[in-house]
C-alpha cells in the first residue's frame, strides 16, 4: 500500500531540491565565470606589470632586482609560477610548492598547456627581445571558493528541505491525515459490525468545519444510510435466492436422475433391438440345421431297415452316403454361422452391460460389432465398409466403443437414409503417436447448418414424432469425452452426407483421474 502523506512530502522535497539545485547550479556557473574572469584579469595585470618592471633589470643584468620583482609578484596566491629566460636559458624563476612556500627554480621547467608567455623588450626596441617571461596562474583559490560555495548551497538545501518536511508533516497531519483517519476508523467500525448490530448512529460521521471534508462527510453519511437500506434488501434477496437455489438444486437432481434413467433405457433399447435382430438372423441357420438333421435321420432309418432285411443295393448305399455327406456339411456350415453370430452377440452384449476394461484388437472388435448389427439393415440397400488394416490394440472399454458404433449406425439408418434408399456407411481406424483416430461416415442426406451445432445436446432430435429420443448422439458424446477421454468432431452439409471423427488415446484414462481433472 502507498501513503499519500509520504508521496506528497517526497513530491515537495523533489520539487524544492530541483528548484534549489537549478538555482544553485546557475549561481555556481555565474560565480565560476566571475572567478575565471578575475583570474584572467590577474594574468593581464601581471603581464602588464612585468612588461614594465623587468626590461631595466634584464638589460642591466641586475639579478637582485629581478629576484625582488618576482618575489613580490609571487605573494599573490593566484600566481603559481614565474620563469624568466633568455635564449632558452633560465635567468631566474619562482614557483609555489605544494606546501605553499615560494621556491627558487634552478633549472628551466617544462612548459604546460595553460602557461602564458611573452617577450620582454628594452625601451622601444621591438626588433630584438632581451628575454622571455613564462608564468602560470593557479586555479586552487578559485576551486576552493567554488567548493565552499557548493557546500553552503548544500547546507542551505538541506535546511530548507528539513523545514519543508516538518511543516508539511504538521500541516498534512492536521488538515488531511486526522480527518482521513477518522473516516477510516468509522468505515472500519462499520465493516467489523455484524449486520444485526449496525445502526444509523454507529455509521454516522460528525460534520467537519473544513469545507472539503464537510462535503465528504455529508456524502459518506448519505452512503451509510443507503447502505443500511441495501443491507435489509440484501437479506430479503438472500432469503429468496436461498429458496430459489434449493428449488433449482432439487429440480436439477430430479432432471439428472430422469436423464440417467432415459440414457439407461436408451442403452437397453438398443441392446433389445440387437437381441431381436440376432434372434431373427439366427433362425435361418437353426432352421437349416433342423431340416438337415431331419433328412439325415429319415435316411438313416431307411438305411438301417435295408441292412436288416438284406435288400440293400449298392446304388442305395451310395445315395445314402451322398445324402449323409451333404446333410453333415449343411449342418456344420450353418452351425458355425450360428456359433459366430452367438459369439459376436454374446461378446458385444456382455461389453455393453458390464462396462469392464480390457485389451482388445480394434479392427476385430469393429468387425464383431458390425456383424451383430447386420440384421438391422439386412433387408435395406445399405452397404457397410470397414477399413482397419493395421493392428491396433486398445486398452480401454470395449462396451463404450460398441455403444458408440451401435448408436452411430442406428442414428445413420434412422436419419440419413429413407427406408428404401441405397447408401454406404464407412468405418475407418488408424493409429498415430499413441492416439486412435476412428472415422464414421455416410453418404446420406446430411445435417443442416442450423442443427449441426445442437446434435450432441440431450433430447435434441429432428424426429420427435417418429420415436426419436434425442439421446443417441448425446450418449456418444459422453462416452467419447468421458469414458474414452477423447474428442469428437462432425462435418456435414445437406445432400453431401455426414462424417464423424473420433480421436481418443489408445490407453483410456482412469475414470478417477478424469473426475479429478474435471472437478
Amino acid at each position: 500500500m502507498h501513503s499519500i502523506h509520504r508521496r506528497l512530502i517526497a513530491f515537495f522535497v523533489v520539487v524544492v531540491t530541483v528548484v534549489l539545485g537549478a538555482s544553485g547550479a546557475f549561481s555556481y556557473w555565474r560565480s565560476r565565470a566571475d572567478l575565471i574572469n578575475d583570474l584572467n584579469h590577474t594574468g593581464d595585470s601581471l603581464r602588464s606589470r612585468l612588461e614594465t618592471s623587468l626590461p631595466g633589470p634584464l638589460w642591466n643584468f641586475d639579478d637582485y632586482q629581478l629576484d625582488r620583482i618576482l618575489d613580490s609578484e609571487m605573494l599573490s596566491p593566484k600566481i603559481q609560477q614565474i620563469v624568466v629566460e633568455n635564449n632558452g636559458k633560465l635567468v631566474t624563476g619562482r614557483t609555489m610548492s605544494s606546501t605553499g612556500q615560494i621556491e627558487r627554480l634552478s633549472v628551466l621547467p617544462e612548459n604546460q598547456p595553460n602557461d602564458i608567455e611573452f617577450n620582454i623588450f628594452y625601451q622601444d626596441n621591438f626588433q630584438r627581445p632581451i628575454g622571455k617571461v613564462i608564468f602560470r596562474l593557479s586555479t586552487a583559490p578559485m576551486n576552493a571558493q567554488l567548493q565552499k560555495f557548493v557546500q553552503e548551497k548544500l547546507v542551505e538545501i538541506a535546511l530548507l528541505i528539513g523545514i519543508i518536511v516538518m511543516a508539511l508533516t504538521r500541516s498534512l497531519t492536521i488538515l488531511l491525515i486526522r480527518p482521513l483517519r477518522q473516516l477510516q476508523n468509522m468505515l472500519q467500525r462499520a465493516a467489523d459490525e455484524t449486520d444485526e448490530g449496525i445502526s444509523d448512529a454507529a455509521l454516522h460521521l460528525p460534520d467537519s468545519h473544513w469545507i472539503e471534508f464537510s462535503e465528504v462527510t455529508s456524502s459518506y453519511n448519505r452512503i451509510a444510510r443507503r447502505l443500511l437500506e441495501d443491507l435489509h434488501k440484501r437479506h430479503e434477496a438472500e432469503d429468496a435466492m436461498r429458496s430459489a437455489k434449493e428449488a433449482a438444486e432439487s429440480a436439477y437432481h430430479q432432471l439428472k436422475e430422469a436423464q440417467s434413467t432415459l440414457v439407461q433405457s436408451e442403452k437397453m433399447a438398443s441392446l433389445g433391438g440387437l437381441v431381436a435382430g440376432i434372434a431373427h438372423e439366427i433362425n435361418t441357420p437353426i432352421g437349416v440345421i433342423l431340416t438337415g438333421a431331419s433328412v439325415l435321420s429319415e435316411e438313416s432309418v431307411a438305411f438301417k431297415k435295408g441292412i436288416e432285411t438284406g435288400a440293400m443295393k449298392k446304388s442305395e448305399v451310395l445315395r445314402y452316403t451322398e445324402t449323409a455327406i451333404q446333410s453333415a456339411a449343411l449342418i456344420q456350415t450353418n452351425a458355425e454361422r450360428a456359433a459366430t453370430l452367438i459369439h459376436s452377440f454374446k461378446q458385444v452384449a456382455v461389453d455393453q452391460t458390464s462396462e469392464a476394461r480390457r485389451v482388445f484388437d480394434l479392427g476385430e472388435y469393429i468387425e464383431e460389432v458390425i456383424l451383430s448389427l447386420r440384421p438391422t439393415f439386412k433387408h435395406r440397400a445399405i452397404k457397410m465398409n470397414i477399413d482397419c488394416t493395421e493392428k491396433i490394440e486398445v486398452d480401454g472399454y470395449p462396451g463404450a466403443l460398441s455403444q458408440i458404433i451401435t448408436n452411430m449406425v442406428t442414428n445413420s439408418l434412422h436419419h440419413a437414409f429413407e427406408h428404401d434408399q441405397p447408401g454406404i456407411m464407412s468405418i475407418s481406424a488408424s493409429h498415430e503417436h499413441g492416439a486412435v483416430k476412428m472415422v464414421f461416415s455416410d453418404d446420406g442426406r446430411g445435417i443442416s447448418q442450423e442443427h449441426l451445432g445442437r446434435i450432441f445436446d440431450p433430447f435434441f432430435t429432428t424426429q420427435r414424432g417418429s420415436g426419436g429420443s434425442g439421446l443417441g448422439l448425446n450418449i456418444v458424446y459422453n462416452l467419447v469425452t468421458q469414458r474414452l477421454g477423447g474428442t469428437i468432431a462432425v462435418t456435414s452439409s445437406l445432400g453431401s452426407g455426414t462424417t464423424f471423427t473420433f480421436v481418443f488415446p489408445r490407453v483410456s484414462p482412469d475414470p478417477k483421474s478424469m473426475q479429478t481433472s474435471a472437478g
